[in-house]
């Protein structure tokens, strides 16, 4: 798939620009980035020769055509481009990988330009900045999230070493509860999104998408839902003043590991409440107790259960089922039933039940974004769980000969027809991804 070429080309570029701040040109680990680069690029030529990559208005371009979802993933790629004055990449068959390093030294500021007689040129972009608005169709719910990714950004950046303005982040939520608010059932869909690149930040999105959702759920008004999405967007917060070798670690963490990382509730906390802007004290509570447990077994170690802040008790579910629903590099993830399943099981222990029934209530028995294989064979994706989560909205994706559907019409599916839950790795789609192509009956959108 296009996507997924594109996909491959920006990891593999962002890899061996960092790879060749380190090691040699020849080093294994710059060779292998550099042939992933070169792969997507490969890809993403041999149809036409040629192809421009462009970036504009905070979004990546592929020729004319508007690409949201790598956007989204890549965001931190995209913030290089525009940091390194790249307005386009005209990438011309066969792409070298010699010439991925020549442009991954470029992004790193090691050198100043890339060879004149290059495949992989900049700024020579064909096409107007008119030509590519005209052809782009990015939603304001995707939208809204790479802006709360672009802040968290910022607010990271500020909270690792000095005090942060708490308002763009409060902007972020506004925006963030006006989706959910309108669009529930896609906002669930969107916080399907993993960013391995920048898995704090997406995760952070999406734990406060899942709790404005879960607010929403249980009525709270919107002065509340804000700032309940406050504390979930700056719940690991803290992770910024966790060394860097420790977040990235590639594996299951050692002891010493856990001991530092069991620091980020107080951290955070301690940032928040160092930042200006209203809603400190209770983002601050939020981030402290959201690894407290139920039972008051977690960490850190907090007083009475009745002292947990219910916003600290709704974020904590919502960052386990998250953390839970993505692959990592050391663990698999867990379908969405599944991952529901171990809620309900640490309900009164890890979690408060309430919220778990809450949260479950909310999602449906098989949570939007989840992917199902039919017994006809095909595979659908649930869109929405609308009123009645035992007839939930699915669209098919992959037909019953395996075939990846470039079409989709959205339809009341009867779970006696299901055979099995699929994770989207196995069957080659993004539930995020399709949020775009992908309409639901205007009585469902709402």
């Amino acid at each position: 798939m296009l996507d997924d070429s594109v996909a491959l080309f920006l990891s593999s570029l962002r890899r061996a620009s960092s790879s060749v701040q380190l090691y040699p040109h020849d080093h294994p680990l710059v060779a292998e980035a550099a042939q992933g680069a070169v792969t997507g690029a490969l890809a993403l030529t041999e149809d036409e020769g040629e192809v421009v990559l462009s970036v504009v208005n905070d979004a990546f371009y592929l020729n004319k055509r508007l690409l949201p979802q790598a956007s989204l993933e890549h965001r931190a790629m995209l913030v290089r481009f525009q940091d390194q004055g790249i307005s386009s990449l005209t990438m011309k068959h066969p792409v070298t990988a010699a010439d991925v390093i020549d442009l991954g030294e470029f992004l790193n500021g090691s050198t100043g330009d890339v060879p004149a007689d290059a495949s992989i040129a900049l700024n020579e972009r064909p096409f107007t900045e008119a030509d590519l608005r005209q052809a782009a169709n990015m939603s304001k719910l995707k939208r809204s999230y790479a802006s709360s990714i672009d802040i968290l950004r910022g607010v990271a950046a500020a909270a690792g070493e000095k005090s942060f303005d708490l308002n763009p982040a409060v902007w972020a939520v506004e925006e963030l509860l006006e989706s959910v608010l309108k669009e529930p059932g896609a906002s669930l869909l969107l916080a399907t999104l993993k960013g391995h690149d920048e898995y704090t930040f997406f995760h952070s999105v999406n734990t406060a998408i899942l709790a404005l959702a879960v607010g929403r759920t249980i009525d709270l008004d919107n002065e509340k839902l804000t700032m309940l999405g406050l504390g979930a967007l700056l719940h690991d917060i803290g992770k910024v003043r966790v060394s860097p070798s420790v977040i990235q670690y590639p594996g299951r963490l050692t002891n010493s590991h856990w001991q530092e990382i069991k620091l980020h509730p107080q951290e955070g906390a301690q940032a928040i409440l160092a930042a200006s802007g209203n809603g400190r004290e209770v983002a601050a509570r939020v981030a402290f107790e959201h690894h407290a447990r139920y039972d008051l077994s977690g960490y850190p170690q907090v007083r009475g259960r009745n002292n947990l802040h219910l916003f600290s008790r709704i974020v904590s579910v919502c960052d386990v089922y998250d953390a839970m629903t993505t692959r990592r590099s050391y663990k698999r993830a867990e379908p969405p039933t599944r991952a529901l399943q171990l809620l309900l099981n640490g309900a009164g222990t890890q979690f408060d039940p309430n919220v778990v029934y809450a949260f479950i209530h909310m999602m449906g028995i098989y949570p939007t974004g989840s992917l199902l294989k039919l017994k006809t064979g095909q595979v659908v994706i649930v869109l929405d769980n609308g009123e009645d989560s035992r007839t939930p909205i699915a669209a098919v994706v992959r037909d019953s000969r395996n075939m990846l559907l470039d079409q989709y019409e959205a339809f009341e599916l009867d779970p006696t027809l299901v055979a099995d839950q699929v994770l989207p790795e196995v069957v080659g789609i993004n539930p995020a991804a399709l949020l775009e192509d992908i309409h639901l009956p205007d009585k469902l959108a709402s």
